[in-house]
């Protein structure tokens, strides 16, 4: 393992400082790369992230989604198909010299050209994604995955249909999909909004998008579930001759998101101490540690524990350096392991292992012969539950309800979230985005309350969240 010199983690008050410091000293990144939006993934944060990646992997194989690889190079002519498209992104595509070309921003104008030979071969439905790097020259300032020009780990789902209905149901299983991510695997409660008809791609029906919280009351877009409806497909000519020989668009969906479900746990669960990881993508869910005396190191009990530990499916490590335990202990609470157990004179000497939890920052004592039992049951149970009910408390800290504007501004401005009755038409919502810089609403929350807009006062019973977004 490589070592790293314990520090102290600025205030989480000071978020970004925070974020950024715990990113070097946990060794999920190094952000000194010297091309702007750029960052060198270290060894502790890429198994982190592949571990995620893994069980999208799973998770979308399980539901019949099936991976490919297109090249990172766009030829221009596919670009321009859907005019919208590259008017959105031309100013912020990094271009090929000496090609007529530009690096991937997204996986649209690569894919749909191929899917019409596809179509033509009749392969349909086409339910497939990849997970690569995208890259838009950003003019933003950037942030380590939260906004980057190479944006890594990026997943993304293409499907075509025959029918609306099929795509309809299509896109409900991707909102499932992210939600059950959200829930089981980050713990994390899931926001997820509807988009209005402004906010998604000209043509398409629908989009779904699920947000963050953070700490420092921003909020992050943070995975979408887009119904393309039949836009796309016109534009690149996706059609299919039907049984009576006429000519049908196909309907599509488009789902991605990537690193930002990682931001997402480091901000959200991480504290004072350094990351608290939830157990399923934790490279590292047992540190045992030897707590040495006189001439006994203990370390032949921490192996037997260790193998009994991977028997149960358990991933254990035994920290074998030459640092003092309470060295050991910072550095591990620093990598967010979710349990450390500690053998010393008395545990060696008697029934029994101490067993600290990481994210309450508590001991426990556990009978030798339960070990396997008890820690499976944190891992399992009790800790994702923990993680997950405390980021409920801080959404419901973080968000409040509103049917004035003044009030719901200087709620923003101290760094919360407020909720309000919204029309949804376009000119309250760039009303609500005149409030101040960053400040927007993102859509129609999956809850109802009698009430008016509080922008025109118009009749509604439909609710948004608006803040300062990433």
């Amino acid at each position: 393992m490589t070592e790293i010199k314990p520090e102290r983690l600025p205030s989480k008050e000071n978020f970004i400082e925070w974020y950024n410091t715990l990113l070097q000293l946990a060794e999920i990144a190094d952000r000194r790369y010297p091309v702007k939006g750029s960052f060198i993934w270290l060894p502790y944060g890429l198994k982190i992230m592949k571990n995620l990646t893994k069980i999208w992997d799973e998770i979308f194989e399980k539901n019949g989604i099936e991976q490919v690889y297109f090249p990172l190079f766009v030829p221009l002519e596919f670009a321009k198909i859907n005019e919208e498209w590259f008017e959105g992104f031309k100013s912020d595509a990094f271009y090929v010299e000496g090609e007529n070309a530009i690096l991937r921003p997204t996986g649209e104008p690569a894919m749909y050209p191929i899917f019409k030979y596809w179509i033509m071969e009749g392969k349909l439905p086409i339910r497939i994604y990849q997970t690569v790097s995208s890259f838009r020259n950003e003019g933003k300032t950037t942030h380590t995955m939260i906004r980057d020009r190479e944006i890594t780990f990026w997943h993304e789902i293409h499907t075509a249909h025959k029918t609306r209905e099929e795509a309809k149901e299509e896109m409900e299983k991707h909102k499932r999909i992210y939600e059950y991510i959200w829930k089981e695997i980050l713990n994390i409660p899931p926001i997820c909004v509807e988009k209005p008809e402004y906010e998604i791609f000209p043509g398409a029906d629908s989009a779904y998008e699920f947000y963050t919280i953070l700490s420092n009351g921003r909020l992050l877009e943070n995975g979408s579930v887009n119904n393309l409806g039949q836009a796309y497909a016109k534009k690149f000519d996706l059609f299919y001759i039907d049984e009576s020989g006429n000519k049908q668009y196909v309907w599509q969906i488009c789902t991605g998101n990537g690193a930002r479900f990682l931001v997402a746990a480091i901000s959200l669960h991480g504290d004072e101490r350094g990351l608290v990881l939830p157990p399923k993508i934790a490279p590292i869910q047992v540190v045992i540690i030897t707590i040495p005396k006189e001439k006994e190191d203990y370390l032949e009990e921490a192996e037997e524990l260790k193998e009994r530990l991977e028997k149960s499916g358990i991933k254990a490590f035994v920290d074998k350096s030459e640092k003092t335990p309470g060295e050991k202990f910072n550095i591990w609470d620093i990598k967010g392991v979710p349990i450390r157990i500690e053998i010393g004179e008395k545990e060696f000497k008697e029934s029994f292992y101490t067993v600290y939890r990481r994210d309450l920052k508590e001991r426990i004592k556990v009978n030798k012969r339960e070990i396997e039992k008890v820690v499976k049951i944190l891992l399992d149970d009790a800790i994702p539950k923990n993680l997950y009910k405390k980021v409920e408390t801080l959404y419901q800290q973080k968000i409040k309800y509103f049917n004035k504007l003044e009030d719901a501004k200087k709620w923003i401005e101290d760094g919360n979230i407020a909720k309000a009755n919204w029309c949804g038409k376009k000119e309250c919502f760039e009303a609500i985005k005149q409030l101040g810089p960053s400040i927007e609403a993102i859509g129609f929350i999956d809850e109802k309350k009698e009430g008016k807009c509080i922008i025109c006062e118009k009749a509604t019973d439909k609710l948004t969240l608006f803040g300062k977004t990433y």
